[in-house]
């Protein structure tokens, strides 16, 4: 049997963020970060991603400020709620039957005091244009402030994605 080098990424940062299981282990020292995958913003994130995929979008009001900036693929540059929204609008439009399979959620407290959930997965969805499975490796890191996400890191194969949304939107 063949093991997918894809499929040992959540292993290996399930490991890096896991400790021991019994229950005599010393406190954590300072500066570690103790990662959780059933906690509720975990679940708000999972929540979130299962309505995308659906379409519906209107979750995002319960999980994004306002005033939530997107960064994908750079540091440099970001855009707020709305043009997300009209992005991934026009990606629904693109693509159809979209999945985030093989996920992993964790959160974690930093030492900085700044608490993120990330997601590693796999996106999947048919593009309508071509009617050909298309398939891109996901990294992606929501930071909160108190019960909100500010901000979202997305990382992917931005360079194919914008050349498929343009070849199907004939740009």
């Amino acid at each position: 049997m063949r093991i997918s080098p894809k499929s040992l990424l959540p292993l290996l940062f399930l490991a890096a963020c896991a400790g021991p299981s019994n229950q005599t282990t010393p406190a954590p020292a300072e500066g570690t970060v103790i990662c959780t995958t059933d906690d509720a913003r975990s679940v708000k994130v999972a929540e979130f991603l299962d309505r995308y995929a659906t379409g519906d979008l209107s979750f995002a009001d319960q999980l994004f400020t306002e005033d939530a900036r997107f960064y994908w693929s750079t540091n440099e540059s970001s855009f707020g709620l709305a043009e997300w929204r009209e992005g991934i609008t026009q990606q629904h439009s693109v693509f159809k039957e979209i999945e985030i399979i093989d996920r992993v959620i964790t959160t974690g407290k930093y030492p900085d005091g700044i608490t993120w959930t990330t997601v590693w997965a796999e996106w999947q969805a048919l593009n309508q244009s071509t009617n050909e499975r298309s398939s891109y490796l996901i990294h992606l890191a929501y930071k909160w402030e108190g019960d909100a996400v500010v901000a979202e890191y997305g990382f992917f194969d931005r360079g194919r994605y914008t050349a498929e949304m343009e070849a199907a939107l004939g740009g």
